[in-house]
């Protein structure tokens, strides 16, 4: 229970301090998860965000679903059983992620109308913005160190041998840019068509 318990403070953390969505919570997620804690991997972690991508709702909840779930079982598995062990921690960590934003929308819904037009809300939220943005950077550049390149950006510091880039991935995110810039395709035959043209990429 220590643990569920553990998992649900870790999640509220990460709720707590993320403005701006899903994708601005990812580098608190790899600093918790990843780098802090070793719960998983760097290419594990961006698998799970790839699928919580996948499924409908934000990709924040689903990705501390599906980690809270994965830490259940480590933790109580043996003792309640692989499934029951799963839905305890995915509901800990569901719960945990969502308790910060269900209790500032409650108290927005109250003092919104009142403080919406104060000049000291209104810096808090212009500071707000740009730190979000930052975040939302800081994924982006997460996602290409584990997508894209070869070797962990930081090699380009120390050692460039090993250091390049996965010209399959390359291919395929040119490729998902023009497509969206120039058709706006619906984002879930976006996927499907990334997915299947990796598949054949990486089978040459």
């Amino acid at each position: 229970m220590i643990h569920l318990l553990y998992i649900y403070w870790l999640f509220l953390k990460i709720g707590l301090f993320t403005f701006g969505g899903g994708y601005a919570m990812i580098p608190l997620f790899q600093l918790e998860l990843v780098e802090r804690h070793q719960y998983l991997t760097g290419a594990e972690f961006a698998n799970i965000v790839a699928l919580a991508q996948m499924t409908p709702g934000p990709v924040g909840l689903n990705a501390a679903t599906y980690i809270g779930y994965q830490q259940g079982v480590i933790a109580l598995g043996n003792v309640l059983g692989t499934y029951p062990a799963g839905i305890l921690g995915a509901l800990f960590g569901t719960v945990g992620v969502m308790t910060p934003s269900l209790t500032l929308v409650l108290a927005a819904a109250v003092f919104l109308a009142k403080f919406q037009e104060n000049k000291y809300v209104k810096a808090v939220l212009g500071g707000i913005r740009p730190a979000m943005l930052g975040l939302i950077g800081a994924a982006v550049i997460f996602f290409a160190n584990t997508s894209l390149f070869t070797a962990p950006l930081q090699s380009v510091f120390k050692n460039l041998s090993g250091f390049g880039v996965s010209w399959q991935a390359l291919l395929i995110f040119c490729a998902v840019l023009f497509v969206e810039f120039k058709y706006k395709v619906n984002i879930i035959f976006v996927i499907l068509g990334s997915g299947l043209a990796a598949w054949l990429l990486y089978m040459i």
